[in-house]
């Protein structure tokens, strides 16, 4: 593979990568996710999109985040007894 496109497609992923979750808990105690969605292929719809893969069809609550943050920290609801 020629260094040039070598650099092309490292760059690519760079730019349009870089969306992941990892669990953790909300101040709460409800399970949450810190969900971050960053560069320039990835929008704040994409995070929210990934928050709701996260928590199901249970729903979530934005903690702490927004479409400035790129990084959203969701609490998952609880389902009713």
């Amino acid at each position: 593979m020629s260094r040039r496109l070598l650099g092309i497609v490292i760059m690519a992923l760079g730019i349009g990568a870089c969306s992941s979750e990892r669990a953790t808990y909300a101040p709460d105690g409800r399970r949450g996710y810190v969900v971050t969605c960053e560069g320039y292929l990835n929008s704040y719809a994409n995070c929210l999109l990934k928050a709701g893969r996260a928590c199901g069809n249970r729903g979530y609550d934005t903690v702490q985040g927004g479409p400035d943050d790129r990084s959203l920290l969701i609490a998952c609801k609880v389902p009713p007894p």
